[in-house]
């Protein structure tokens, strides 16, 4: 688990509070005060590994053929949520575990059956089918999106939701056998009690749940995150209550929120505090795209929820966050920062045999720049002797929005020779929401 330097938990309030006093001073003054540049410390230390699961992941985004295999390579997803079954073949190719997402294929009121609840002897008939039809395959099986919401996916009760689950869940065990994963609720927030109640009512009707699952979509709370995932692992994973319900593991199926699928910051704030709380697996959510007319849904357009062009599948700054991500999560070690809204993910060796340094600044409530002072500590595990030259590459990943970014442009590189297994860099007015890669190679 990275080590993570946070504030008292009354601090993580701060960004909420200060919102509130900002909307205050507008309302009163008129306009919003001037913030000056804050100044970030990060500390990365070559000499302390911190192994970690991969929160690379996507919900939809693709179909048998589009976008090219070229696109999705680089990102090596480990978790894809779906709806559908003919790309089946294509996720399990790229290296992702396979999510279903049975809903999506019964339809929300859709359904010339109606809901669920409404003829369950239709709902199990559709479950069994499903199940027949799939044996053999390795998937895991989400049971229902955002039974939450009534509008659109849930317009029950939520104790007519758990008895779907539970009819669900016993054709599924009959028909597949015990090494079937079934899970769930996938619910659209972190709830303790709707959780709490989706457990309990599961060990009353002896159902497992072989995966909990929620979504993390507020960007106004990413520093909660790992506050989730660390209460859900201790409160439910890891309770003696509900061992006889053989859960295993803790999804965060959807996350980023519509504000920030585009900005790398966010993204990168998100991967963070995930490993941070050590989640299980995680998958980016799809949105409408953001232009004021024409508007098309991110899911459903083949772009990978958003991070390529659509049709000519050009790569846009998100898809670099999440490049950038995958190519070091192999070799995570340890970093800290005293500016919780500042992320640094290092790695000891990229695919090219460098070290780097992913870097991510978020903030909704302003937009001051900030001025990082980055201590690279025990480059001597780098292979980096005192006094030997080596490369520094800074790379901005921008805010770019829904523009193509064809490749990552190079503020500066240069040759150092540190004197000693450490050294320091300067990375100045660092922009909200955007995101830095810096490399280092002898």
């Amino acid at each position: 688990m990275p080590f993570t330097f946070k504030l008292p938990p009354i601090n993580k309030l701060l960004p909420v509070g200060l919102a509130i006093i900002t909307l205050l001073l507008i309302a009163y003054f008129g306009q919003q005060p001037t913030i000056g540049q804050v100044r970030s410390n990060v500390t990365v230390d070559f000499g302390l590994p911190a192994a970690t699961t991969s929160m690379s992941g996507i919900l939809h985004g693709i179909d048998p053929t589009k976008p090219p295999d070229s696109s999705i390579k680089p990102l090596k997803p480990q978790l894809w949520r779906v709806g559908r079954l003919d790309i089946y073949d294509r996720v399990i190719a790229s290296g992702a575990e396979f999510q279903l997402l049975v809903s999506d294929l019964w339809g929300y009121g859709t359904n010339p059956k109606g809901w669920p609840y409404q003829n369950y002897p239709a709902w199990e008939a559709f479950i069994r089918q499903l199940a027949q039809q799939n044996k053999g395959k390795k998937i895991i099986w989400d049971i229902w999106n955002e039974p939450d919401l009534k509008n659109p996916f849930w317009k029950g009760s939520r104790e007519q939701f758990f008895e779907t689950y539970k009819r669900a869940y016993k054709i599924l065990r009959e028909e597949l056998g015990p090494s079937a994963i079934i899970g769930g609720p996938s619910i659209s927030t972190y709830d303790k009690e709707y959780l709490r109640d989706f457990l309990d009512y599961c060990k009353a009707n002896k159902l497992e749940v072989n995966f909990l699952a929620w979504h993390e979509l507020n960007d106004t709370l990413i520093l909660f995150v790992d506050d989730h995932v660390i209460h859900a692992r201790r409160n439910f994973l890891q309770s003696p209550s509900y061992r006889e319900l053989k859960l295993q593991k803790l999804y965060v199926n959807e996350i980023v929120g519509e504000l920030a699928q585009y900005q790398p910051g966010e993204i990168l704030g998100y991967f963070y505090y995930l490993e941070s709380g050590q989640a299980d697996g995680a998958c980016r959510a799809c949105w409408d795209t953001v232009g004021a007319v024409n508007k098309t849904s991110n899911c459903f357009n083949n772009t990978l929820t958003g991070m390529v062009t659509p049709n000519s599948f050009e790569p846009r700054a998100a898809w670099w966050a999440y490049k950038a991500y995958a190519d070091g999560v192999n070799s995570r070690v340890l970093s800290r920062s005293d500016l919780d809204r500042l992320v640094a993910l290092a790695s000891k060796s990229n695919p090219e045999g460098k070290a780097q340094v992913l870097l991510g600044y978020f903030d909704r409530n302003y937009s001051s720049a900030t001025t990082v002072s980055l201590n690279l500590r025990n480059l001597q595990q780098l292979g980096i002797q005192p006094g030997q030259k080596i490369t520094l590459k800074l790379e901005r990943i921008p805010n770019n929005r829904e523009g193509a970014v064809q490749k990552l442009v190079t503020v500066k590189e240069e040759n150092v020779s540190p004197s000693s297994g450490s050294l320091t860099y300067t990375i100045p007015n660092f922009q909200v929401h955007e995101g830095y890669l810096l490399t280092v190679s002898k």
